[in-house]
């Protein structure tokens, strides 16, 4: 059966960081890792720290390589079509080449004077009001001053080389599709040429990054970075939009008239704003549709290539602009994609129904998400469900992990991880969870989704309105449609979201349904909109005289296609909700095919529903980290129940009721639960035996357990003292930041000398190690004044970077030890820190600043919870055990459950009696251990799988809800020079029982 084993394709795809020297037989080993984790390929993603260039010989040989190994493990290799990100310049290579290649933008000059010269496209004249605000514009053609009134000079911006992280040069013009054609000669048309065997295959398609047509140019919208007012410098602010050479033909072919004479529009309201930023920005969409997503789509199919990947600030109607807006993107795409980042879940609501519900429209089966950025060194197991739930709830069903590191030298390992390495404790159990979303994927890549509700997207409104001098309205705009959206996961009704350019090309109703391609919908909701598109009026007119249901949210639009229209007199039979809160008592009268009742009032309880066949899949979850809920779903129709389990491919029969010519399913989900239902028709009538049940409490299993450690302690070395020659002085010990940007990266092929300091209260019996990052900046290396041979490591740990070098005892001393090494300063200056391994307890001493080796615990006395942290494993990094003998008494027929509250770590092993019972991954569980305990004495082995957070870091931050490279290395006020570290434990464990209640 596929759920049991699903096909690769279903697996998912991580980016292979590919981030320094690239060398064939790692990236074999790595490969083999990666199928053995769960894996059905990668993107071969070239990212910062990538010492072989770019799309050169040794490029593609390492490509080939990959390919090969794939093709021979049976997984796949996607291409991925830039040097780091955004899409577009092919790390340099085609920016380089034209300047006429450069990202373009149309700028406007506020001043008491005009402006003329070779990039000037226009220049008014305005009187203002007492806002100094213009309130008529005249265009003129000459030289001119006056502080009686305000001049308007528009400026074609064009971007100059000397941006570092577009290789020294610029963003590209995307705009211009003959940028956009050279881009796919430089960065794609290559793997074609080489590898026209594996294409369609084993290299099924090309990611695309974050395109855009924002870098390079002056910042819009105002999302981005604010600008400052009062300005420094010029007396008023600089405002942007995009532009390109040929949008001025290409505007006036489409819309009839020259946008050159009306460009203050754009930015104050005058005149007919709203149908020229309408018009605007439609265009502008088009064009970059046009241009880039269409012309690549259409390249990649000629090809048998699939374009993936995802757009750039897809969050909400504003940022979106950065792409004109995103949904029009998506039909141009074989897979469309989106961006989830951090530790958080809701960000991404209107994210992934845009995507997904053009994914349904237009039946692409397949919907990605780039998943779990911004997470850092930890990302349980729990984090990882959690956020994957509820993408996979809204419409996702491909994982495109972020990211497994090629190497975790220097500044690699801190790049927007999650680091998902096979350096991780819980490597080896990575399957479990690639097991549990590869079937999901399958079962949730199969039929369509059974949605009624259609939700317009207010993007013409947004645009409409919008002005980079003023986003308030369009911002109000976006915000109730946000409430909006998340209003309806409160009543626990689904929907989809309608784009107007998509409805334009697809839109059209069937007797009483609003149909956009393959989809069709009982209820159309406007939202908060003040301009709908004339096609989208035209469409609902017949929808609503076939009697289809139209809601509009507080009133209805006043704007047709940007041009002033009573919309009241077309739509005559619409329902006008004032409240969105109001929302609930309409959908409560309707007949849904699907209905949910639950105690969730916030909108955590989730479902989605496809239709396949005749079966009806139905996955629910509570995204809710805190709270059960109880949930009662109802769906028109008789059916048999099966709850199929993603972690194990098993299948059980459910119980359910058929009663009003409904079938109803009971379930009780636990924080971060969900449960997987497939529906099978029936003729059969169900009863459902109504039982109630008391919880009872057996026994808490506090009191002393046994600890068990697996892997070496170990130990951080993060600050230092640095030698100051001159003076013939150490200086106070301080963070490595602080002495990478004060000794080294100002003093480029200088010696530095540092010496890092821990403490021995009690002589650990057996030798210890010092791990060091392989790197060629460091000569020297001494332990209380012994030189070590730095050729001659002893092994290495995690990476072959991290060398260990073997510390004799004799070398040791109780009281203050000191490491010293002494570097070159390069000219890529990294200082890392080093690490201390071996047998041995320790406790963090001035100011929990200076590690000192202790005897080590072999118990530990539980309450109220445990926190391994405390217990002399601060850093700890691998699996430890705790470990406890109980008795219980077992009675004919009662089930005993364990009881797991405030788990913390990336997961643990449960055993009972020398039996694997289950592996916990939520922070609460409840296993059925019946089985597995025997009347007497009992022993539990509570395995807990840490992670690389309290050793690679950040160790100096509370984690934030995105982790990036500065959370690492900028010392700022979010900085403690206390070390901040993840709890390793649980919060109590406890065996209970049901009762039935008579």
């Amino acid at each position: 059966m596929i759920f049991k084993d699903p096909f690769v394709e279903y697996r998912g795809v991580p980016f292979y960081s590919l981030n320094d020297t690239l060398d064939p037989d790692k990236i074999r080993e790595h490969l083999k890792k990666i199928k053995e984790a769960g894996f059905g390929g990668v993107f071969f993603h070239a990212r910062e720290g990538l010492a072989t260039p770019f799309l050169s010989e040794e490029w593609f040989n390492a490509f080939s390589t990959a390919v090969k190994e794939a093709e021979s493990l049976g997984i796949k290799i996607w291409i991925y079509d830039e040097d780091r990100w955004p899409s577009g310049t092919a790390g340099g290579l085609v920016a380089s080449e034209k300047s006429s290649y450069a990202a373009k933008a149309l700028i406007m000059i506020i001043d008491n004077k005009s402006f003329f010269g070779e990039n000037t496209l226009a220049v008014f004249r305005c009187e203002y009001d007492d806002k100094i605000l213009p309130r008529k514009c005249e265009m003129i053609n000459r030289s001119e001053g006056s502080n009686r009134y305000i001049y308007l000079s528009f400026i074609r911006h064009v971007a100059s080389p000397g941006d570092v992280w577009f290789s020294g040069f610029y963003y590209t013009d995307l705009l211009d599709p003959d940028v956009v054609k050279r881009f796919i000669e430089v960065a794609m048309k290559p793997y074609l040429e080489r590898f026209r065997e594996y294409i369609g295959n084993v290299v099924p398609g090309v990611f695309t990054d974050e395109p855009n047509i924002h870098d390079s140019r002056p910042r819009f919208p105002v999302w981005w970075k604010k600008i400052s007012i009062p300005p420094r410098g010029s007396r008023f602010p600089i405002y942007a939009v995009p532009w390109t050479d040929r949008f001025r033909e290409y505007f006036a072919k489409i819309n009839g008239y020259d946008i050159l004479e009306k460009l203050p529009e754009l930015f104050f309201d005058i005149g007919d704003y709203v149908k020229t930023r309408y018009d605007f920005w439609k265009t502008i969409t088009r064009l970059f549709v046009e241009s880039f997503s269409k012309q690549i789509y259409e390249w990649c199919d000629l090809h048998k290539l699939m374009f993936t990947g995802h757009y750039l600030a897809e969050d909400d109607l504003l940022s979106q602009m950065v792409v004109g807006s995103v949904m029009p993107h998506y039909e141009y795409m074989h897979v469309p994609g989106i961006d989830h980042l951090g530790l958080q879940i809701w960000g991404s609501l209107l994210t992934a129904k845009q995507v997904s519900s053009v994914a349904e429209q237009l039946e692409r089966k397949r919907v990605l998400s780039e998943t779990y950025g911004c997470l850092g060194n930890y990302g349980s197991f729990e984090d990882r469900k959690w956020i994957g739930d509820f993408l996979y709830v809204l419409g996702i069903n491909l994982l495109n992990h972020h990211l497994i590191p090629y190497s975790l030298r220097g500044r690699r390992k801190a790049d927007y991880g999650l680091n998902i390495h096979w350096g991780q404790p819980w490597w080896r159990y990575n399957r479990y969870i690639e097991d549990y979303f590869s079937r999901l994927s399958y079962v949730l890549s199969q039929g369509g989704r059974a949605v009624e509700v259609l939700i317009i997207h207010p993007i013409y409104s947004v645009w409409g309105i919008y002005t980079p001098v003023n986003d308030k309205i369009a911002r109000e705009i976006n915000d109730k449609y946000l409430k909006l959206l998340k209003e309806f996961t409160k009543i626990h009704v689904d929907f989809e979201l309608g784009d107007e350019m998509i409805i334009e090309r697809y839109g059209d109703v069937d007797i009483n349904f609003f149909a956009i391609g393959a989809k069709r919908y009982k209820y159309v909701i406007l939202p908060p909109m003040i301009n709908i598109g004339g096609r989208t009026l035209e469409l609902l007119k017949r929808f609503n005289e076939n009697n289809g249901v139209i809601i509009a949210i507080e009133r209805l639009p006043e704007y047709v296609d940007g041009v002033k229209k009573e919309v009241s007199k077309e739509l005559r039979d619409v329902i006008i909700i004032d409240k969105i809160e109001d929302l609930k008592k309409f959908f409560d009268r309707q007949d849904l095919m699907i209905k949910i009742f639950s105690d969730d009032v916030d909108g955590n309880i989730l479902y989605h529903a496809r239709e396949v066949d005749q079966d009806l899949v139905l996955f629910i979850v509570n995204v809710d980290r805190e709270k059960e809920h109880y949930v009662e779903i109802s769906v028109r129709g008789s059916y048999d129940v099966e709850r199929w389990d993603p972690f194990t491919g098993s299948i059980f029969n459910e119980m359910s009721e058929y009663k009003e010519e409904r079938t109803w399913i009971r379930k009780r989900l636990l924080p971060a639960h969900s449960v997987l239902f497939v529906l099978k028709p029936s003729k059969e009538i169900h009863k459902m035996i109504e039982k109630r049940f008391r919880e009872k409490t057996l026994m808490r299993l506090s009191g002393e357990w046994q600890i068990y450690r697996k892997d070496p302690n170990m130990i951080v070395l993060d600050y230092a003292q640095v030698y100051i020659e001159r003076d013939n002085i150490w200086s106070d010990p301080m963070p490595l930041p602080r002495i990478r940007d004060e000794y080294m990266s100002n003093n480029i092929g200088s010696k530095i000398l540092l010496r890092y300091s821990f403490h021995i209260k009690n002589m650990p019996e057996k030798d210890l190690e010092l791990i060091i990052e392989k790197t060629e900046v460091f000569k020297k290396l001494a332990v209380n004044g012994h030189e070590i041979d730095l050729s001659k490591p002893i092994g290495s740990w995690i990476d072959p970077v991290f060398m260990i070098y073997k510390i004799s005892r004799d070398l040791l001393r109780e009281g203050e030890n000191h490491v010293e090494i002494e570097y070159v300063s390069s000219l890529e200056p990294e200082l890392e820190p080093i690490y201390i391994r071996g047998d041995f307890g320790f406790e963090l001493i001035n100011n929990d600043k200076t590690p000192m080796i202790t005897i080590e615990k072999k118990s530990v006395l539980i309450d109220h919870g445990v926190n391994l942290v405390k217990e002399g494993y601060p850093f700890y990094s691998g699996e430890i055990s705790l470990i406890k003998r109980f008795s219980v008494e077992k009675r004919d027929g009662e089930k005993i459950i364990l009881r797991i509250k405030g788990l913390e770590a990336s997961l643990a092993i449960l055993k009972i009696n020398g039996r694997e019972v289950n592996k916990i991954i939520n922070r609460y569980s409840e296993t059925d251990v019946t089985e597995y305990l025997t009347s007497g004495e009992n022993v539990i082995e509570l395995l807990l799988v840490s992670s690389l957070r309290n050793i690679l870091g950040p160790l100096h931050r509370k984690d934030p809800i995105h982790t990036g490279p500065e959370t690492f290395y900028i010392i700022d006020n979010t900085w403690s020079d206390s070390y901040i570290l993840r709890p390793l434990g649980f919060e109590e464990i406890s065996l209970i029982t049901y009762e039935e209640e008579r």
